[in-house]
């Protein structure tokens, strides 16, 4: 059973969250195309660093079934 405390507490993270994300979006709109490049570079180097990663990390049985579900999710 809820409680005043947890209506509370979840009120509170709603409101927190909400500010969290005015502040991303103004951040993003004040954002140039050269930030916006480099950032969008940075997360292309870290998706194929993060799949290198796991890639290394799998069974050689495994490689092939993990190498198809990369291409489905990410073209």
């Amino acid at each position: 059973m809820a409680t005043n405390y947890d209506f509370s507490r979840s009120s509170l993270l709603a409101e927190q969250y909400q500010r969290d994300m005015e502040l991303i979006t103004v951040s993003l709109q004040e954002e140039s195309q050269d930030e916006r490049e480099e950032r969008l570079g940075l997360v292309a180097r870290s998706w194929s660093l993060t799949r290198a990663c796991f890639q290394a990390q799998l069974e050689p049985i495994d490689v092939p079934a993990f190498a198809s579900s990369l291409a489905f999710a990410h073209p």
